[in-house]
């Protein structure tokens, strides 16, 4: 394994899961943009994007990144609501986020 990425929405006020790449059927792409960060999500059912657009004032993104022979880093993005767009004749979900928190789990667990 050189290396493993996988990316996730959640509600913030309630922890629902909204989409999981590990276990949706959909694409995402990452990449920074100024002092931001944009996701874009393709390949969503309706309903998913539904659930999103509704709840998009409320929304954070996890992206995991597993690097062989180190531990697991976890990026916990700040979403602007805003800036939660979908486009209907593309069927792609755009998310953008101002900031990250980026850290290692494991160095939290309790002994």
């Amino acid at each position: 394994m050189t290396q493993q990425e996988w990316f996730m929405v959640k509600h913030a006020v309630t922890g629902q899961g909204l989409v999981n790449s590990k276990t949706d059927s959909m694409s995402y792409r990452y990449q920074r943009e100024g002092t931001g960060f944009i996701f874009t999500v393709t390949g969503l059912e309706q309903q998913v994007v539904d659930s999103i657009m509704e709840r998009r004032q409320e929304l954070n993104v996890f992206r995991f990144v597993q690097r062989k022979d180190q531990p697991l880093v976890k990026h916990w993005y700040y979403v602007q609501g805003d800036r939660v767009q979908y486009d209907e004749e593309r069927h792609t979900l755009t998310i953008y986020a101002e900031s990250e928190i980026r850290y290692v789990p494991e160095d939290y667990f309790a002994d």
